[in-house]
């Protein structure tokens, strides 16, 4: 299975929509703004989704997801601005609005970059999993199918009695630390 398969590619878009778009409006809310309309949601919520549906088409990690955070955080900010009922709708201007809508759209796509390897590699397990079941469903004559045993860890080799002697455990005091 491929990340570009449209049901999962959907999928992904839905999830970037979904943490892009809920973090938006919260930063929104948090700082005094009024609550969106519910068709100024939906419509939001869209565009995030088509425009992710759209990048999808392969895995992405934190350095190229980052700034596609950060233009939904600033194109979702400004969307909900502009659909303010007042005129004189001010909340959260300046460098701190800012820098916060950066640590969001940071942290978001750092977490949507380990959701994506985390997808992938269960993707990648029950590809596995499913060609192993036909191969043995296939095969004509019954195949055994032998659990692989794992080999027991062995200990460290200790020291000889004389290589222990030569062996300093001098370091810093402990107070050092």
């Amino acid at each position: 299975m491929q990340m570009s398969w449209a049901p999962i590619r959907a999928l992904r878009a839905a999830v970037f929509a979904a943490v892009s778009g809920s973090a938006s409006l919260l930063l929104h809310l948090w700082s005094g703004g009024h609550a969106p309309g519910p068709l100024q949601s939906a419509a939001a919520f869209a565009l995030v989704f088509a425009a992710a549906y759209a990048a999808g088409g392969r895995q992405r990690g934190f350095l190229v997801l980052a700034p596609l955070c950060l233009a939904a955080q600033w194109g979702l900010h400004e969307l909900f601005q502009a659909g303010a009922v007042e005129a004189l709708h001010v909340h959260g201007s300046g460098v701190s609005m800012w820098l916060v809508h950066i640590a969001a759209a940071l942290a978001q796509a750092s977490w949507l970059a380990r959701g994506e390897a985390a997808t992938a590699a269960l993707l990648d397990l029950l590809t596995l999993y499913a060609a192993r079941l036909v191969r043995v469903a296939s095969a004509e004559s019954p195949v055994a199918v032998r659990p692989r045993w794992l080999t027991p860890r062995t200990r460290a080799p200790r020291p000889a009695p004389v290589a222990a002697a030569a062996i300093s455990r001098r370091g810093p005091p402990r107070f050092a630390f």
